[in-house]
């Protein structure tokens, strides 16, 4: 008999707790929502961050405020959403990079991602593309590659920073070709103007980031990731069709503080899913050349782990460390 109390007494707790839950995910939000993004403005994450805070604050009926915080690849803002309440009313805008590779980049990271982080909702893939100056006269990726092999270390690349993705995204190409190159870090739009100038000739980018200038021919493009051509550049060749497993994730999802409600966090998730069907959200998307990604909430942890687990041992191979 008292056992039975004793269960009796748990289920209705535990039930209350849901209640509970639930109740405070129908009366969220109560106050403006903010979309925490690790990049400056203007970038392609700011972009399409400020189009998915355009469509959920209309589902809200409140505003959804962007704050960009950029600044060691994710590691300021994250520290930033880390010191706010999980309460749902502030979320951070994550790259791969920031769930992934930051915990294989630096020895003492004040967060990590599978314990301080609660995944919400995937957003889109973006194919990367290895764009070159046209100073470099390489018109292809096999030009591309004996030029490199003829003078290892000569020519030099441009990223976003040290283990940002577009680093690590053009030493995976490095890797799978054989070739040496010297790698020249970048923060803000440094790193186009240097491209553009020669200065630094090559560069491995999203497709966002770099069509304007592939379109007015101050780029060349050389090969693009993914399974099949894009649409956008029918003539380059995939590394793929080219003889070259370079596969690199260009993800980007929306994670909360753990803790914060799971009752809010699949309504979230079920907003932002329902966000991504709208019409006017998908041109966005499709602007950007990005792929949507819609799924539950466990979506965001199982693309983390698949790709901590294949890139943290060529950070580890690299020996790059921040």
């Amino acid at each position: 008999m008292e056992r039975r109390k004793l269960l009796l007494g748990a289920a209705l707790v535990a039930a209350g707790l849901s209640c509970t839950g639930l109740a405070q995910a129908q009366a969220w939000p109560q106050r403006p929502v903010r979309l925490v993004v690790p990049q400056a403005g203007g970038t392609g994450n700011d972009v399409l961050a400020r189009a998915l805070a355009e469509a959920l604050g209309k589902r809200w009926g409140g505003s959804v405020v962007v704050e960009n915080k950029p600044g060691a690849n994710g590691v300021l803002a994250i520290s930033h959403v880390l010191q706010q309440p999980a309460d749902g009313h502030t979320l951070f805008f994550a790259g791969v990079s920031n769930l992934a590779f930051n915990p294989f980049l630096y020895p003492a990271l004040p967060y990590v991602p599978q314990r301080d982080l609660a995944g919400v909702a995937m957003l889109a893939n973006s194919p990367f593309v290895l764009v070159v100056a046209p100073s470099l006269h390489a018109g292809s990726f096999a030009e591309f590659v004996r030029m490199a092999k003829a003078r290892p270390g000569a020519i030099s690349y441009a990223s976003g920073g040290i283990g940002n993705s577009t680093h690590l995204a053009m030493e995976l190409v490095a890797e799978r070709a054989g070739i040496k190159l010297m790698h020249v870090p970048f923060n803000g739009a440094g790193g186009s103007t240097s491209l553009m100038s020669g200065e630094t000739p090559a560069m491995m980018n999203v497709v966002a980031g770099v069509q304007p200038y592939i379109a007015g021919k101050k780029l060349v493009p050389l090969a693009v990731t993914g399974e099949r051509r894009l649409a956008a550049l029918p003539d380059v060749p995939t590394f793929k069709e080219l003889g070259y497993d370079v596969a690199v994730p260009g993800w980007y999802a929306i994670v909360a503080k753990a803790g914060t409600p799971q009752a809010l966090v699949q309504k979230i998730n079920a907003d932002i899913n329902a966000a991504m069907d709208e019409p006017a959200f998908k041109d966005k998307l499709g602007y950007q050349f990005l792929d949507p990604i819609k799924g539950p909430p466990a979506e965001v942890e199982r693309y983390m782990r698949r790709d901590a687990q294949t890139w943290g041992p060529l950070i580890r191979k690299l020996g790059i460390a921040l």
